[in-house]
């Protein structure tokens, strides 16, 4: 139970703090190339021993509602359902290079921090490239595409881990 009610206040704040923060941040003449986000990080960090389901249900609710709050037309909402797929994949091969210990979720504490970064660059990248896929809907726009992926990809994986840094605790040994 104390799981489930650190989840929700955990999902709560990260949309709040994407809407009235992150998304207030103004990068200038990069703006239209860097999308930055944090509200995935409840994604990346969702409990592992849960069903794939229970992720992809709760992937659409937090892109419901983000794109409620932001009028996207529901693209927030597939491109979360695109990381909660994709997320059992990846964590998968990040197993067979490296077993990853039995953790209740992954932060930078709790796992290897270069293959932390790997898993969530990795994911990531599919996030932003099927959010800006369907933005742009158009395969001309491919190598802009390709771009928008590769700069949101890094800055959003600086603020994630920059985020965790600050907000988790360190698991007492």
């Amino acid at each position: 139970m104390r799981l489930v009610s650190l989840n929700i206040v955990r999902f709560l704040f990260l949309i709040l703090i994407q809407l009235l923060v992150v998304d207030q941040i103004s990068l200038g003449f990069m703006e239209n190339y860097i999308s930055l986000v944090i509200y995935v990080s409840f994604l990346l960090t969702f409990p592992i021993n849960t069903s794939n389901y229970l992720l992809l249900v709760v992937a659409l609710i937090l892109g419901l509602t983000i794109d409620m709050f932001k009028d996207s037309g529901g693209i927030h909402a597939s491109a979360c359902l695109f990381l909660a797929f994709l997320r059992p994949f990846v964590l998968r091969r990040l197993q067979s290079q490296n077993p990853i210990d039995e953790v209740e979720e992954l932060t930078v504490y709790t796992e290897d921090l270069k293959k932390y970064i790997t898993y969530t660059v990795l994911l990531l990248s599919g996030f932003f490239f099927w959010l800006f896929l369907l933005e742009e809907f158009s395969f001309s726009r491919i190598p802009m595409i390709l771009l928008k992926t590769l700069l949101s990809t890094i800055f959003s994986t600086l603020l994630i881990i920059i985020g965790q840094y600050l907000l988790f605790r360190r698991p007492k040994i």
